[in-house]
Formats: structure tokens, C-alpha cells, sequence
């Protein structure tokens, strides 16, 4: 079936009814394999293809949705959507954007081979990655969800603006946590690989990181309570980066949802701080050639040097400030509308190893890993969390660190940030948020 054709038909359709249209058009496939004990726990190959109609007219907004492309199904999810598109009040900021033309580059976000590899050599992979987990460390004596995932997708695009686009885009995810065991002790670590292309994923590197990091925090101890320098792992940095995309949005301005509100043109971080926003990175995570809404990706700068300079827009916030988007139009199915969302949100990375960065502190505190992370507010900047890795002294790791929390209100913690090291890594939440090492001082540490 020529998926773009049948695009065209559906808007041409919509348009007779007198209406602005746009047709989403998703074709998929995805595999999932979980292993436990070198045995295949869980294994699953779907394969997915839906469409997905937005209706505008006057102001008012209607959307549907099928996976059953015959004629007949295809027209009553256009009537769907024009009756409902009937009886929602009316917004003069929704709107389809006006086509723009699309740079032409080598993304690099879709890998053949990931289609390609038989199910045998994909569960070869998870089963791989656990025994290097459980041999990384005698012990080692478990691992939890050894997960390989992957997918495939081919995204196809028309408005009734004049915009007709398409493109294919791949990855592949292995994750797995490996569990310690001294005397009572118990202690976890993650190991975690995610691409776009699936040769840049090593098995043994996954696994064996997750077991080392399970082994060295056996032991881990409440430090006393006291305000010190954390240094932050990428792991530890990304959980209140998400929240701080969330903050960087032109909706949470509008809203009034955001910590860093009314801020624009002023000193909001150190000037070792850089974040960006960049939908056309090669390989990235969420890098596509345009945005739900058919507006060309980009890289926005965010903050630069610590003065925040701009924030995310799709279509309906641009139109409210009589702005441009920025190419940040999300959906995470044919199921909903496009909604404003980060593409690659990342911190640039510095010069300094994490080595270095940890060798610049007398005494301090290095997280590897946080949890309770749902708890820090992108509205007030409240951060609090629960934290584990090691103690710093002397510029050197001594001692694991368990059952404490750090906090400093998010506006506080960027502008305390001293050093940003070169170890950028990305991880897929609310799209692809990445961050590299951070030596961030005054933080204060709840222990005993």
C-alpha cells in the first residue's frame, strides 16, 4: 500500500467537507525478549500500523483514530473526527502549520539491521548480557528484568496546508539491574545501552557494568546530615533534567508552570551551563526531519552560558505569541494528537573525564543512582530525592553511600554548577534526555 497516497486521499476527503486536515500515518514493528536465569521469560513480536486524522475548522479541533485502513473505516474515522470537531468549543490558536522547507542531512536514525537480526541472535544478546552481569563479581548472585527491546517505524505525514512528508527510524534498548549479595547485605545496579543502531550496543559492556556497579555499593551507609558538593553520574543528572524540560516549555510559560517563569534574557545557571534541544542531533534518540505537526527539527539553545535564551514551541504556543515552533510537536501514537514535548534535551558536555571532575573535590558526596524522582516539581523547583553512591575524599571514591536524600531547589542547583564533564549519555524519557557528569556544591544531604 503507498501510505503517503492514502495520506493524501484522507486530507483530500476532509478538505471537501470544508474542513483544515492533517493524516498521521504509523507503520511498525517491535520485538521484546526478557531472560532470567538463561532461560527466555518473556518474548513478543508485534507489529503495529494506524491512522491517526485531526480535524480543524474555525477553531475547533477533532481527532480520531483507526487501525483498519479499508475505504470504509478510513471515511467514518473522517466523520468521527468532524463530529467531533462539531461540539469542541473554539480556540483561534489551533491551527495547522504552513509548510517550511526541510534541510536536507544525514540524520542516521534508522538501522536496517535491527529488522534484520533473527529473534535467536536478539535473545543471544539478553542471555549475553546476564552472565556478564552475573559473572562481572562473585557477588553477584541475580539479575532483575534482563530486557532486550527494539523497534522499527515508518512515519508518514500530509496537511491540507500543503506539508507531505516521511521518514523511517529505528532502535534498540538493553537494560537490566544486577542484584549483590554480602552476608544480609543486598545492593543493585543498572546497566543500561540504547541506540539507533544496533552494533553500537555491547552486551558484555551492559552487563558487566550493571554487575561492578551492584557489587561496589554493598555496604552502603548512611553519611551525617550536611550541606556538601554531590557529583551527579549522567544517570543521576537526566532524572532532574526530565522535569526541567518540562519547565522549558513555552505551554508551562503560558501556564504559569515553571520554576524558571519570566526569566527569559536573565542569568538563570553558571556559565558552565549550556542546554539544548536539538531534534536533528545524528543518531539521536528523538532526532526525525520534522515534528508531528510536519514543522522542520532543529537545535534550540536553551540556555546558553547560564542565561536561559529561549523555550520550546509547537504550533498552538507559537501562534499565541505570534511566534514560530521550534519543531517540538510529539506524539507517542496514532492514538493522540500531537502534544509539545523536548526532542534531544541535553546539558553540552564540558572537557573534564568524571575522573577529573571527582579528583577537583575534597569531600563530597558521588550519586550514582536517585530514586523517588517523580517528586521533584518543574512548577516550584522543589528537588528532593533518594540517593546512593560513594563518598569523595580527598578526590577519591572511599566508601558506598545508601539511604540518604540531596535537595536544593532546582534554581538554586543550576546555578551552583561548577564543572560539566565530557561523558554525555542519553537516556529515552519524556523523548531523549541527556546529561554528562556534574559537580554541582552545596547541596544538602539528608543522613543520619
Amino acid at each position: 500500500m503507498d501510505y503517503l497516497q492514502l495520506a493524501h486521499d484522507v486530507v483530500d476527503q476532509a478538505r471537501a467537507a470544508g474542513a483544515d486536515a492533517e493524516a498521521y500515518i504509523s507503520i511498525g514493528q517491535r520485538s521484546h525478549i526478557q531472560v532470567d536465569r538463561g532461560d527466555v521469560e518473556k518474548l513478543s513480536q508485534a507489529g503495529s500500523k494506524g491512522l491517526g486524522v485531526r480535524i480543524i475548522k474555525a477553531g475547533q479541533m477533532g481527532y480520531a483514530y483507526t487501525s483498519d485502513f479499508s475505504s470504509g473505516s478510513v471515511t467514518q474515522t473522517i466523520e468521527a473526527a468532524l463530529t467531533l470537531a462539531e461540539v469542541v468549543d473554539s480556540d483561534e490558536h489551533r491551527v495547522l502549520p504552513d509548510p517550511q522547507p526541510l534541510p536536507e542531512d544525514n540524520l542516521q536514525i534508522f538501522d536496517p539491521a535491527i529488522a534484520e537480526t533473527s529473534v535467536e541472535e536478539k535473545i543471544a544478546f539478553a542471555k549475553t548480557a546476564e552472565a556478564a552481569a552475573l559473572t562481572a563479581d562473585e557477588r553477584v548472585v541475580m539479575t532483575n528484568r534482563v530486557t532486550y527491546t527494539d523497534g522499527a517505524e515508518q512515519v508518514y505525514l500530509v496537511n491540507s496546508k500543503g506539508f507531505a512528508g516521511s521518514y523511517e527510524k529505528s532502535y534498540a534498548a538493553c537494560f537490566l539491574r544486577a542484584i549483590a549479595q554480602e552476608g544480609d547485605e543486598r545492593a543493585t545496579g543498572l546497566g543500561l545501552g540504547v541506540s539507533s543502531v544496533l552494533a553500537e550496543l555491547d552486551a558484555r559492556k551492559i552487563g558487566t557494568e550493571a554487575g561492578e556497579r551492584a557489587a561496589r555499593l554493598l555496604g552502603g551507609k548512611p553519611v551525617p546530615t550536611q550541606k556538601a558538593t554531590v557529583v551527579y553520574s549522567p544517570f543521576a543528572a537526566v532524572a532532574f533534567l526530565g522535569p526541567m524540560a518540562q519547565a522549558l516549555t513555552a505551554e508551562a510559560m503560558q501556564r504559569k508552570r515553571s520554576f524558571l517563569l519570566d526569566k527569559i534574557g536573565q542569568v538563570v545557571a553558571s556559565d558552565t551551563v549550556t542546554i539544548l534541544d536539538n531534534g536533528r542531533l545524528p543518531g539521536g534518540l528523538a532526532t526525525r526531519p520534522f515534528d508531528d505537526e510536519g514543522m522542520p527539527t532543529g537545535a534550540t539553545r536553551l540556555i546558553d552560558e547560564g542565561v536561559l535564551q529561549a523555550v520550546l514551541y509547537d504550533t498552538y504556543t507559537a501562534h499565541k505569541e505570534g511566534g514560530k515552533s521550534s519543531g517540538n510537536a510529539a506524539r507517542f501514537s496514532h492514538r493522540q494528537s500531537p502534544n509539545l514535548a523536548p526532542n534531544n534535551f541535553y546539558i553540552q558536555p564540558g572537557h573534564q573525564t568524571p575522573e577529573e571532575i571527582i579528583a577537583g573535590v575534597e569531600t563530597g558526596l558521588y550519586v550514582v543512582d536517585t530514586m523517588n524522582t517523580h517528586s521533584i516539581n518543574p512548577v516550584s523547583g522543589d528537588y528532593s530525592v533518594s540517593a546512593q553512591g560513594f563518598w569523595i575524599e580527598n578526590g577519591r571514591l572511599s566508601f558506598p553511600v545508601n539511604e540518604v536524600t540531596v535537595a536544593l531547589p532546582l534554581d538554586q542547583l543550576l546555578q551552583n554548577v561548577k564543572a560539566v564533564g565530557n561523558d554525555l549519555i542519553f537516556l529515552p524519557f519524556f523523548g531523549s534526555i541527556g546529561s554528562p557528569t556534574l559537580r554541582v556544591d552545596g547541596v544538602m544531604i539528608g543522613g543520619k
